[in-house]
């Protein structure tokens, strides 16, 4: 993914063949303009990328292909992989971009490097980032880069829980993508906005926009975000007490298909709310009814739909139903072998026994979820889980276990 300039690459091919300035320029042009062309001071005419060619036995298509064109090549490259070393490889071609004012280029590359950040939950960075990202985009003179730079910060805002401002700036991209006439943008900018007040609570407003939402869902060319469209509106339907919660729900289930992964996660979301309005039968029909959508492949998804039923159910103290899906979670996490699922699976047993009462049934699954994170959980991760067993012998009034813990919880903290 070496990037070299026309220049570069003469120089290095004259001086691996131990070729002298004049000797490569023969009679045929000046010596100070060839140090020029090698210095990227001069573009070259073709005639002379011709010559230089034949005397350095060169593919003349190779000196042609210039710093830009490299550029987007690798451009292409990376937009369609994640592997090792991505973000290094982005950095170096953005440092080229950058040098050689490609604008277009630098915010192309801005935007995969943005994105892979907000991926990897590197808030941090992000901030450092976010002013580079605005210069690079007025220097781009784009109004759809303009679009496509509030959306990420959108994102941004959106997945480091900053709801209100996140929706801030879907509405921007809404009102700018009104002004240019990209409507597809448009209704992505409001969908995204419905979730946004959706997770800041504020239904009415949500819903609101959903509707006006409806009346732009023929300009999504993909049945999915139509599916989505609908998926929310049913959501909001639904917390806002609307009879329309049917209609927006099949109209959901018959654009996703056949991808059942979409559909067990739209039942969830449902009976997510479901519990939350205290619908408890209709919320626990849903969760089972999510279940049998990966009845067939019982893998990885299967497991973290059952761990997410169980929690949700918990937390609203449906220990019955909670404790049968749980058991078989616990089952199924040891068939993967999957050390984080066999935590998570033996923790939430444990606090099903708690709810129950069974508090020695719950300190033997607390043990076995605890020796499970040390094998892969975080200084944080597990001191806070220290704590948490600290407190558990203590209303056990098991005084020297409990003071262990909280031993173990002090010692691990200097070390964070």
């Amino acid at each position: 993914m070496e990037i070299l300039s026309t220049g570069e690459k003469i120089r290095r091919a004259r001086v691996y063949k131990g070729y002298t300035l004049k000797y490569l320029c023969e009679d045929k042009l000046s010596v100070s303009k060839m140090s020029c062309i090698e210095n990227d001071k001069v573009i070259p005419e073709d005639w002379i990328l011709d010559f230089v060619a034949k005397k350095l036995d060169l593919d003349v298509g190779y000196l042609k292909d210039d710093v830009k064109s490299q550029i987007r090549k690798n451009l292409e490259k990376l937009k369609n992989s994640k592997r090792k070393n991505y973000e290094e490889k982005l950095i170096y071609n953005f440092s080229y971009a950058e040098d050689y004012n490609y604008y277009e280029e630098a915010f192309q590359i801005m935007h995969l490097m943005f994105r892979y950040n907000i991926e990897m939950k590197r808030y941090e960075k992000l901030q450092v980032l976010i002013s580079k990202y605005y210069d690079i985009c007025l220097k781009s003179k784009s109004n759809e880069n303009q679009l496509i730079y509030y959306m990420d910060i959108a994102k941004y805002f959106y997945h480091s829980e900053e709801y209100i401002q996140a929706a801030g700036y879907y509405n921007t991209v809404k009102e700018e993508g009104k002004k240019v006439g990209n409507m597809e943008i448009v209704a992505r900018a409001m969908i995204r906005e419905c979730y946004s007040y959706t997770m800041a609570k504020q239904y009415k407003v949500a819903y609101e926009i959903g509707k006006k939402l409806m009346e732009l869902i023929d300009v999504f060319k993909d049945e999915l975000k139509k599916a989505e469209a609908y998926y929310i509106m049913a959501l909001l339907s639904l917390r806002n007490n609307k009879e329309e919660f049917s209609h927006y729900e099949k109209e959901a289930y018959r654009l996703y298909g056949d991808n059942k992964v979409r559909i067990a996660d739209a039942i969830f979301s449902y009976a997510e709310a479901m519990l939350d309005l205290d619908m408890k039968d209709q919320g626990i029909e849903y969760i089972k009814k999510g279940l049998t959508y990966y009845e067939e492949e019982k893998g990885e998804g299967f497991v973290q739909y059952m761990l997410k039923a169980v929690e949700e159910l918990i937390k609203n103290n449906v220990i019955e139903e909670a404790e049968s899906i749980s058991d078989e979670a616990i089952n199924y996490s040891i068939n993967l072998k999957d050390m984080k699922y066999i935590e998570k699976a033996y923790y939430l047993k444990a606090l099903i026994l708690g709810k129950k009462g069974e508090l020695s049934s719950k300190e033997m699954y607390m043990n076995l979820a605890l020796d499970s994170l040390m094998k892969f959980g975080s200084k944080r991760q597990i001191l806070d889980r220290y704590m948490e067993m600290g407190y558990m012998y203590f209303k056990l009034k098991n005084i020297s276990d409990s003071i262990k813990y909280f031993n173990l919880a002090l010692n691990l903290n200097k070390y964070i």
